[in-house]
């Protein structure tokens, strides 16, 4: 949950966000790990007519704490955090949209990073479709209990209202732990939601 002003220039913010992991190290393991995690960030945004840029720092709490779990896109030990995140929105018939955003859990030694970019898709009078690509990175860890994860894929925004939008990727993930033998893949699906109020 985001929480911020309108307007051009600068002004707080405030971000929060939980999340529930669910993961094995590897399929011949059966010690299924569950993680849990709440993070709130203050920071201040600068918003201009077509770029802005975000800095934040929070804390993030973890509830069964594992340095290295893998997908933990808060970090997977309690610590600091420090958030970074950039837009641009381009102009002209097809103006292209790029985000990115970051975190770090210095606490967990963890950082997540996600890039998307965007361009109007289909009928452009209303520019109601968005299609695109999403990369994400993430990794890090302490104690010998580390992680990382890489994923890319195509994505499709739809804009339902002026105020409420979904945002669907399908993609491939693949991801590394010591305790994996090797490298595992696999496709995976997201589908997210956006309310501006």
């Amino acid at each position: 949950m985001y929480v911020g002003m309108g307007g051009l220039g600068w002004s707080p913010y405030f971000n929060v966000s939980a999340n529930s992991l669910h993961y094995r190290y590897s399929p011949g393991d059966n010690s299924d790990s569950t993680l849990s995690a709440l993070s709130p960030t203050l920071g201040l945004a600068y918003a201009g007519r077509r770029r802005g840029v975000s800095f934040g720092g929070g804390y993030t709490w973890v509830d069964h704490e594992d340095a290295g779990a893998i997908g933990a896109e808060g970090g997977g030990r309690n610590g600091a955090t420090a958030s970074l995140g950039a837009y641009h929105n381009g102009s002209g018939r097809s103006p292209l949209h790029a985000q990115l955003l970051s975190n770090y859990n210095f606490g967990g030694r963890y950082l997540w990073a996600r890039g998307r970019a965007s361009v109007p898709f289909g009928y452009l009078g209303k520019q109601t479709s968005r299609i695109g690509v999403e990369v994400v990175g993430q990794g890090g860890g302490k104690g010998g209990r580390n992680s990382n994860s890489f994923q890319a894929g195509p994505t499709l925004e739809y804009m339902w209202t002026p105020n409420f939008r979904t945002t669907g990727v399908v993609g491939y993930k693949s991801v590394d732990a010591p305790n994996f033998p090797s490298r595992e893949s696999a496709a995976y699906f997201k589908l997210e939601g956006s309310f501006s109020p």
